[in-house]
């Protein structure tokens, strides 16, 4: 399959976007989601005023509705341990789809709180017809250091190898080597 063009996915992503502001803009939907959310927290004074002489109890049928369906949809939704399966196109490809798999899982259940975000969305499709959900991804550079000991001189010559090939990504600050008697040197240095 051909990559799309980044031009291309973006006109789709603007029309799309478009299309869902002026849908969620509309003065109909707008009035009919503060409806349903009166309805769910048992306001009926717009629909229903209070009548003198009369009980001023109110049935809460849209909220028990929602809530009851929540367990249900929850456990389709994110009942299993994969959210999301990738599938092989061939058998050369068992391996990756199972590894893709596992780490998009992992990203979006322990990384991203996946669970919240499911329950969210699909709250707010029961009751305002429209589940939505952000989605971005931030690029940054996280530093760490690391500390190897007892390394062998092979060992060590790899570790050079991988940053040298890093460009800059990563570097040695320190390298101190200690005899078997137990003095320290710097690194090729005879002792």
């Amino acid at each position: 399959m051909p990559k799309m063009p980044i031009s291309e996915v973006k006109a789709m992503l603007a029309a799309e976007k478009a299309n869902a502001l002026a849908a969620m803009s509309a003065a109909r939907l707008a009035e009919e989601r503060a409806d349903a959310m009166d309805y769910y927290l048992g306001d009926m004074r717009k629909d229903m005023p209070a009548q003198d002489g009369r009980s001023r109890a109110v049935s809460t049928d849209v909220a028990d509705t929602i809530e009851g369906l929540m367990p249900s949809l929850m456990d389709i939704f994110a009942g299993s341990d994969e959210v999301v399966r990738f599938e092989p196109v061939g058998p050369e490809d068992v391996a990756a789809a199972q590894q893709e798999t596992d780490y998009v899982n992992h990203v979006f259940m322990q990384q991203n709180g996946g669970f919240m975000v499911l329950y969210s969305f699909v709250k707010d499709a029961l009751l305002s017809k429209a589940g939505i959900v952000k989605v971005w991804w931030e690029e940054r550079e996280e530093e760490g250091r690391e500390t190897y000991y007892d390394l062998t001189d092979d060992q060590f010559a790899l570790l050079a190898q991988d940053v040298a090939e890093s460009n800059g990504a990563m570097k040695i600050v320190a390298h101190t080597v200690h005899d078997v008697g137990g003095s320290a040197g710097e690194h090729g240095a005879a002792n």
